[in-house]
């Protein structure tokens, strides 16, 4: 039996770590939790047991016991240990530390004292408050848990599972504290890693640092926080500076901060102070000082764990996967959303090494085996097995550069097969010394983030720096992400489950209402429907991006945010619009679990902004940030419950906005062989994605520009311009902020920018399908659909697909101009509709042709057009009238019954 709670035993004072508040009269004993980086700690711990000859619980120990230690300047401590053989114990235990004696002497004799302290348990010891487990899972622990129940904290460890985590009484400590400390104990394995005859703690040294510590500090070199050294540890290490660069005032956004960074900080400062904390809490707080003192007054909260998703069986697709998977049903067969890279690889190559590498990316990550069919519920997933990835080796020395571009176009322009595979590889040889790599894979499995890691990877597996010897087919090494793509996907199923009222609140207006922007300014003279891709390349000046990035710092906004408003400053010219709405992508990583995961994890969302007449860009820009971070903020909301949205309230046009703006932030694709130089060379898929799609991308040698259009749309000439044009706008507002829209572009420019009128609108006329007169039962029936009229065949024809719908969506009765989305429809009843199509009356329909125009009128006209023969129709129509038949006469008979009861 533990202590009463209202009774506590108080810890050695040398035993505890220093608590931040005083202990109340009467502990409640109120925990909080924070997860810690259990790979790193099982990492040291394990070197410095191999490095000294001691058991690794050992090196734990003597790690906690020094941080412990030295927070009191004294030789020794005590601490309460878990048994790691035999029964589940724990065991206050004395650990000494101090005096001149070296590292290899003093764990050696700790050693051996844990090894009979945990056996017999020591005679007489001190009561720490700090206990420590290590080496069995969580759940062996649980034996203990009312012998815990009134320790101050309690750090835990499975090196097995490279799992770590502190509870702690919060009544005492902060998050930082408890952090903190941690990475003290893990200084603590590193100082005894970097010099092996280092003392674990000399008393005196500590004496003379508390000493020092309590000098006067000179004004301007205050020292940070314990909480802003952790953090500014963590800006560091994320924006890939020196720390020793960033103090209590610095910004983050500044020090080249953006949004994708931003997310990153927020997961890796959460798990680490134990609070939720958001991009939009880095935009409100972007100095060190002021982020720190909010994550201080912050509730502790931590991330709940992404579970394992049952293993086997197919699974719904993830929300992302689902807006992909819709917007290849309206282009089938179109290439828009393959990732293509090409590599010209000069010097040797060693083909089989080459496939062995992929072979073993794809076996590592689940979601480059996922297999995507289509079920009578909608799409759905599975892992595949472990398999040879699709890699071809090509011979074909001596083919010119024409030949093999048309190869490389060919390679990454070939649609997928879902079903099959969402990768390929290319190797081709052109001569002994030269070479040319191709690798696509689709968007449905993997996102720009999870592909530059994947070449990184790829290319360490072929120089042999990640093998995994010794481990079986079908299952992950050790360094492989312990998250799949389907433990994500069924996890943020709930996660949306629980939001999506909220999400669907606060973006209805800005998806129902939102106009589309108009460009007719850029049209060809003939412009068409195709999906035909054009490209637009550009560079913005080394020169123009650092006043962008000035401008930034001088407004508290990012250069993403500078060059987004610039771009519809260009729209607001081009189009006339005072209201504009632009899409852009969102890393979807807002997980600490998912940072190193491989999949598709991105979400398109709307950034809607209203311009006012005659705004100043500064303005501009202000309100261009509130759009933004709000965005961010609601990130996850659905492309399929938009496009549900737009079509119930009646809106025309796509469901998100066809005109895209994006800042590629994720690190760079670099192909690294041994042996040989890659250099990347440009490719891109014929099909356009989005009506007009600028990408911005820093690379080496500056930022390059892409503007993707549909070729068939916008005129190449006006395409030009209109970036000419994007150029110069930008070189003039961040010059002078203050400008006003009528100054952005030279008088007169753009000559021909307008807005056109919109379609007329259509007056529906209602079919009620019961007005299809149903033929008495045996009526005969004809062998084809030729064989009657065809107003007859329409009518039949439209009474098969009301009775459809209204099963489907479970409503009594469907005009034929209703709109699918309006009743209540959705994709995925939008699939089980054309597979009863394709079942039932044998006829093959597009999902496109229910997501675009989603009337039973539209459908009809559909089948008609591309099924003249309709083999199965009055088979269905037969089948109809025997069911209204056979309910017809069991109401009679229940009619007949209760007239007779009463």
């Amino acid at each position: 039996m533990s202590a009463s709670l209202f009774q506590p035993r108080q810890p050695a004072a040398h035993a505890t770590l220093p608590p931040d508040r005083p202990r109340p009269p009467v502990s409640q004993f109120r925990r909080a939790t924070v997860t810690l980086d259990g790979a790193a700690l099982a990492e040291g711990v394990a070197e410095v047991a191999d490095r000294y000859g001691i058991e690794p619980q050992t090196a734990a120990v003597a790690a906690v016991a020094a941080a412990l230690a030295a927070r009191h300047h004294r030789g020794r401590t005590a601490l309460a240990v878990g048994t790691l053989l035999g029964p589940v114990r724990l065991l206050d235990v004395d650990v000494e530390l101090g005096g001149r004696s070296a590292a290899t002497v003093t764990l050696g004799r700790l050693d051996a004292q844990l090894e009979t302290d945990l056996e017999a348990g020591p005679e007489s010891a001190a009561r720490s408050g700090v206990a420590v487990l290590f080496g069995r899972p969580a759940e062996q622990w649980r034996g203990i848990e009312p012998q815990l129940a009134d320790r101050d904290l309690v750090l835990s460890l499975d090196p097995d599972r490279k799992e770590a985590g502190c509870e702690f009484d919060r009544d005492l400590y902060d998050p930082a504290t408890v952090t903190a400390f941690y990475e003290s104990v893990r200084q603590v394995l590193v100082a005894l890693l970097d010099a092996p005859e280092l003392p674990v703690l000399d008393a005196e040294d500590a004496e003379q640092d508390a000493e020092a510590q309590a000098a006067p500090v000179a004004p301007g070199t205050a020292e940070l926080t314990a909480g802003e050294g952790l953090l500014a540890g963590i800006w560091a290490e994320v924006l890939d500076v020196s720390p020793a660069g960033i103090d209590a005032d610095s910004d983050f956004f500044a020090l080249g901060g953006h949004s994708l960074l931003a997310a990153r900080v927020a997961m890796r400062a959460g798990t680490v102070f134990g609070v939720e904390i958001t991009v939009e809490d880095l935009f409100h707080h972007p100095t060190l000082s002021g982020l720190a003192d909010w994550i201080e007054r912050a509730a502790p909260a931590t991330a709940r764990p992404i579970p394992a998703a049952p293993a086997g069986g197919a699974q719904p697709l993830s929300s992302v996967q689902t807006g992909i998977w819709l917007a290849e049903q309206l282009n089938p067969g179109a290439a828009q959303y393959n990732f293509p890279l090409s590599w010209r690889l000069r010097g040797t190559v060693d083909p089989q090494a080459l496939r062995r590498a992929l072979d073993e990316l794809v076996r590592r990550h689940e979601a480059l085996r996922l297999r995507i069919t289509e079920s009578e519920a909608g799409p759905v997933q599975t892992v595949a097995p472990v398999a040879a990835a699709p890699f071809e080796t090509v011979e074909l020395p001596g083919l010119d550069e024409a030949g093999l571009a048309e190869l490389v176009e060919q390679t990454v322009n070939a649609p997928f097969d879902l079903a099959e595979s969402a990768l390929r590889a290319v190797l081709v040889r052109l001569g002994a010394d030269d070479w040319a790599f191709v690798l696509v894979v689709h968007h449905i499995v993997c996102d720009q983030w999870s592909l530059a890691h994947l070449v990184d990877e790829l290319g360490a597996l072929y120089a042999g720096r990640e093998t995994a010897p010794g481990t079986a087919p079908g299952t992950a090494p050790e360094n492989a992400p312990r998250t799949g793509y389907l433990d994500y996907a069924a996890w943020h199923r709930d996660v949306l489950a629980e939001r999506l009222p909220a999400l669907r609140d606060h973006w209805r207006e800005s998806v129902v209402s939102a106009p589309e922007v108009d460009l007719t300014a850029l049209h060809r003279a003939d412009p068409g429907p195709g999906l035909r891709g054009g490209c637009h390349r550009f560079e913005i000046p080394a020169g123009l991006l650092g006043e962008v990035e000035a401008l930034g710092r001088s407004t508290g906004t990012t250069p993403f945010m500078v060059l987004y408003a610039g771009f519809l400053g260009l729209l607001h010219r081009y189009s006339g619009q005072h209201d504009l709405t632009v899409g852009t992508s969102v890393a979807g990583r807002n997980h600490p679990q998912l940072e190193a995961s491989v999949g598709s994890f991105v979400n398109l969302v709307q950034l809607r902004t209203g311009l006012a007449e005659g705004l100043p860009f500064r303005e501009l820009l202000d309100r261009a940030r509130t759009t933004v971070i709000d965005a961010y903020t609601h990130q996850d909301y659905p492309l399929e419950t938009a496009l549900r949205e737009r079509r119930i309230h009646g809106a025309q046009g796509s469901p998100l906005t066809s005109v895209i703006f994006e800042l590629l932030n994720v690190d760079p694709v670099r192909l690294a062989l041994p042996g040989a130089a890659a250099e990347e060379v440009p490719v891109r898929v014929r099909s356009a994605k989005f009506g007009l799609m600028v990408t911005l991308e820093a690379t080496t040698s500056g930022t390059i520009g892409n503007l993707e259009y549909q070729a068939d749309r916008y005129d190449a000439a006006r395409i030009a311009r209109f970036v000419e044009h994007y150029l110069s706008l930008l070189t003039a507002v961040v010059r002078d902020p203050e400008l006003r829209a009528d100054g952005w572009l030279p008088a007169g420019e753009p000559a021909d920018a307008g807005i056109a009128p919109g379609p007329a609108a259509v007056s529906p006329a209602a079919v009620d399908p019961a007005a299809v007169d149903p033929a008495e039962d045996g009526h005969p029936e004809p062998e084809a659909d030729e064989a009657a009229p065809a107003s007859s065949r329409r009518a039949a024809l439209e009474t098969v697909l009301a009775d459809l719908w209204a099963e489907e969506l479970g409503v009594d009765s469907i005009g034929a101009d209703q709109d699918f989305f309006a009743l209540g429809g959705y994709s995925l009843t939008a699939t089980r509709i054309v597979a009863r199509l394709r079942r039932e009356l044998s006829v093959t329909v597009p999902l496109r042709v229910l997501l675009v125009d989603g009337t039973l009128a539209a459908l009809a006209t559909y089948i008609e057009e591309h099924e003249p023969d309709l083999p199965g129709l009055h088979r269905t129509i037969r089948v109809i009238r025997l069911a209204r038949a056979d309910e017809h006469r069991q109401r009679q008979t229940a009619d007949q019954e209760r007239s007779g009861a009463s």
